[in-house]
């Protein structure tokens, strides 16, 4: 390694340890589930500012120091060669990647700080982690299946929409199969499910293989052959950009020309795989900077203390000496957090005594998981978790409840059932009639149009509803209860939003916190925008996404999805005015038309125009 190289990554270090001095350790992690969303939009900065005195830090300080001095020149010469057996991806690269804009994060901090200022005394300040802007649980089960709900005075409400469901199925079926002579397996719904349906599976098996490419360069970059700072994250960035279109090319109608219903399937199939292809990839690339500046500082700072290097010049040894331990304190603290304490129930508890401890026997003991995370079997189990976003540590059951999981395969059947008789015999229909009304002249199109729709409306609705039993409470739950994923927050009480922002966390909690950590915070700190910018963004993106599934289940793109969502931002900045303001029956009423109608509106749009 050349002087330069020594030089910029003490440089580097000395940079981010300008932000850390202040800091002391607790023994015990910081939760920001417990801040609202509004304080974590400044929480990606890796740290946070700390209320205590200086005399604290000074304190952390001289005692790794004294430990660090007290340490026999064997007993380091041992540590030596311990580090010399470990293998690092980024063992060789320089930490120019690393340096930091001073003048943004300074902007953070002071916002940080204001912050800090309101929370009360009690709560102590530590090291805050970049990604502990989410916290995984153990509760095995959603909100319709919990004591909580069945305790409360609306759980009959639940039971009268499934008995209402069911007789509604039943007056279907009856009229069916007395005045319809096509057999069910004949009808046209059922015949777009049946297409292709072995080719659709074999795809499918395809395209989760090949997204084994995000494991292959982590495993790359675990061996050395790659690094994630100068190759890896360019390679999955394009990785994941040709992977998508070439998973909507296949499909389309310029490849196999799959049915809508099998098109739309694997596209979502393929964002999913995205998405959790990035959370991997990102989250270990982020480790991986922390991990060998954990190396470089442990093994620089013992060739210091034993004479075996030169400084370079500019660079005074006794503060180098120091900011090499405050190195070594976030790093390991960093390393360890991520290992445990991701998961809400972990129990770990940070022990600063544990800073001279090598990394290599911290790994030894498992305190340390990273980077022997980067596994076939570990990447393999993520890939079946029904979460997007990536971690060392995920909360996990104790067992498989059969009868849990059969019942859940079961309602999935089950709703698919019901969602095709309604398809065949309400929806259907309505369709042939949107065909029709697509021939007509303008002005002709547009009366029929509000006609169309309010037929569409009531099936539709219908529609809308099931398709979040199914995905949400029946696929999610059989998903985790199969692979014993202990975290089954996969929705919130969407039904009492007063405002759509709201409706948004709630309805899909899975991809809310794959855009809150990998769009939202990330915007943040890689871009430097403020919370609004970051929330537009967020919004932008999630509306494009949408606008590509309209294109993939129609065919055109008219981009009335996308105006509709980007609507919605005027509609919340409305719903948090001072007319607004407790008025929450009101709200909730103006969310329950837009979810009634606007599904209908949008699909008709396509469907006519």
């Amino acid at each position: 390694m050349t002087k330069t190289d020594t030089s910029d990554k003490l440089s580097s270090i000395a940079d981010k340890s300008g932000h850390r001095k202040s800091l002391i350790i607790d023994n015990e992690y910081q939760s920001s589930e417990d801040e609202s969303i509004k304080d974590k939009s400044s929480i990606s900065t890796q740290i946070e500012l700390s209320d205590s005195t200086p005399s604290d830090s000074q304190l952390l300080t001289e005692e790794i120091s004294s430990s660090d001095t007290s340490a026999s020149t064997s007993e380091l010469r041992s540590r030596k060669k311990r580090s010399k057996k470990r293998t690092s991806s980024d063992s060789t690269v320089t930490i120019d990647g690393l340096i930091v804009d001073v003048g943004k994060r300074e902007k953070i901090l002071l916002k940080r700080s204001r912050q800090l200022e309101k929370k009360p005394k009690t709560d102590t300040t530590k090291y805050l982690s970049r990604f502990n802007d989410i916290t995984f649980k153990t509760k095995s089960s959603t909100i319709f299946e919990s004591n909580e709900f069945y305790e409360t005075d609306f759980f009959g409400f639940y039971v009268l929409f499934w008995l209402s469901t069911g007789f509604i199925m039943l007056n279907s079926l009856v009229h069916i199969y007395f005045e319809n002579t096509t057999p069910f397996w004949q009808w046209t719904t059922v015949k777009l499910l049946r297409k292709d349906l072995f080719k659709v599976a074999l795809v499918d098996s395809l395209m989760f293989a090949t997204s084994f490419l995000a494991f292959d360069l982590q495993w790359a970059c675990k061996k050395g052959y790659v690094t994630w700072k100068r190759f890896g994250w360019w390679a999955q960035g394009t990785y994941d950009f040709f992977y998508l279109f070439f998973w909507l090319w296949i499909p389309s109608k310029y490849c196999l020309d799959f049915p809508w219903i099998a098109k739309i399937f694997l596209v979502l199939h393929s964002l999913v795989l995205i998405m959790k292809m990035h959370s991997y990839a990102f989250y270990n690339g982020y480790l991986w900077s922390v991990y060998n500046e954990g190396l470089f500082s442990e093994d620089y700072l013992e060739k210091l203390n034993n004479d075996e290097v030169k400084l370079p010049e500019g660079h005074d040894l006794e503060k180098t000496k120091k900011i090499l331990r405050e190195s070594i304190a976030f790093t390991k603290y960093e390393l360890e957090y991520q290992a445990h304490a991701t998961s809400e129930d972990a129990g770990h508890i940070f022990d600063k005594a544990r800073i001279d401890i090598p990394f290599d026997e911290l790994e030894e003991d498992g305190l340390i998981t990273f980077p022997n995370n980067i596994t076939l079997h570990n990447f393999f189990e993520f890939s079946m978790y029904p979460t997007l976003v990536y971690t060392l540590n995920f909360p996990r059951t104790e067992r498989i409840r059969w009868s849990y999981a059969i019942g859940k395969i079961l309602g999935i059947f089950g709703i698919i059932f019901l969602m095709i008789t309604i398809a065949e015999n309400s929806l259907y229909p309505v369709v042939l009639r949107c065909e029709v009304a697509r021939t007509l002249p303008a002005h002709e199109r547009v009366i029929q149009y509000f006609l169309i729709l309010i037929d569409m409306i009531p099936p539709f609705f219908m529609e809308y509803i099931l398709t979040f039993f199914l995905i949400w409470d029946e696929i999610l739950n059989a998903i985790a209860e199969l692979s014993r994923f202990a975290d089954r927050d996969f929705y919130g009480p969407w039904w009492s939003c007063v405002d759509f922002s709201e409706f948004a966390n709630q309805w899909n909690r899975v991809v809310h916190k794959f855009l809150l950590r990998h769009v939202y915070h990330s915007s943040i700190s890689a871009f430097n925008v403020d919370k609004k910018s970051a929330a537009i963004i967020t919004f932008l993106l999630s509306s494009l996404v949408h606008e590509l599934a309209m294109y993939v289940i129609f065919g055109t793109l008219r981009g009335y999805l996308l105006l509709f969502q980007m609507s919605q931002i005027p509609l919340i900045i409305m719903s948090r005015s001072k007319f607004m303001r407790g008025k929450k029956v009101l709200g909730n009423a103006i969310c329950w038309v837009g979810f009634i109608s606007g599904p209908s509106i949008i699909c008709t749009l396509y469907l006519v125009f």
